[in-house]
């Protein structure tokens, strides 16, 4: 009887043993390839296959082709999209709601150039390049008819370089004013710009770049992704990229 029940007793052990091997046999995680995943219907992200957007940029930087070098050109009309996407921009960064003097041309989206400050490749993956090749060589006029807000003072932004020039803060301060006084005259002159509008194919997403100069070390700028939830045009919390001076 001892003897049966040695013997049960080692041959639970082993059908347990094997089975626990089994069983750990089965829980291996093994990574698979984007081929073999392919291969089992399964689609990896595409920041797989482009980590750092390199092809991205290429595919981008071909779309603009020679566009850089032609004069940029004039659209007539801005559409409800882009008046709306303008109209978030410039209540989120003048959200004190100060007189704020706005250039009444826009400038070219920029997203080729190393200085356009644009570092998250992930805010260029949601538009398509034929939209940022067509945002980087045309600009539009705005009129206080499409942009109404009573905080904004639409100027010629080369007759108010002159203007910034003259309250600089290192001049204000060379001139005997305070800290203080030298920089917020320097703002109240400054001179905020914006840029043309990527959208994504269903306009549900809009890439825009902005600055703000009040000297020649007095300015910011930087480029933000929009989406359109519920009607609304809002900022994203993507950080795109931006500048400092």
């Amino acid at each position: 009887m001892r003897r049966r029940a040695l013997l049960g007793i080692s041959a639970g052990i082993v059908l347990f043993s094997v089975g626990a091997f089994l069983l750990l046999d089965l829980s291996r995680l093994v990574p698979l390839s984007p081929t073999e995943l392919a291969l089992k219907q399964i689609k990896p992200p595409s920041s797989w296959a482009d980590p750092d957007c390199s092809s991205l940029r290429r595919a981008i930087k071909s779309a603009v082709g020679e566009s850089s070098r032609r004069t940029a050109i004039s659209v007539p009309h801005l559409t409800a999209d882009e008046v709306a996407v303008y109209t978030a921009v410039l209540d989120q960064w003048n959200s004190d709601a100060r007189t704020l003097n706005v250039s009444d041309r826009t400038f070219p989206l920029d997203v080729t150039s190393p200085t356009s400050h644009i570092s998250n490749c992930e805010c260029l993956r949601s538009i398509e390049a034929t939209s940022l090749a067509s945002a980087s060589h045309s600009f539009h006029y705005l009129t206080p008819a499409a942009l109404p807000g009573k905080n904004i003072r639409l100027v010629d932004a080369n007759r108010q370089r002159a203007t910034i020039q003259s309250n600089d803060p290192h001049n204000g301060m060379a001139a005997g004013k305070s800290v203080d006084k030298a920089v917020n005259d320097a703002f109240a002159n400054g001179l905020f710009s914006m840029s043309e509008i990527a959208f994504d194919t269903d306009h549900r997403q809009a890439l825009v770049s902005y600055g703000f100069v009040c000297g020649s070390l007095c300015g910011s700028g930087g480029t933000w992704l929009l989406e359109k939830v519920n009607g609304v045009w809002k900022r994203t919390d993507r950080v795109c990229g931006g500048w400092i001076s």
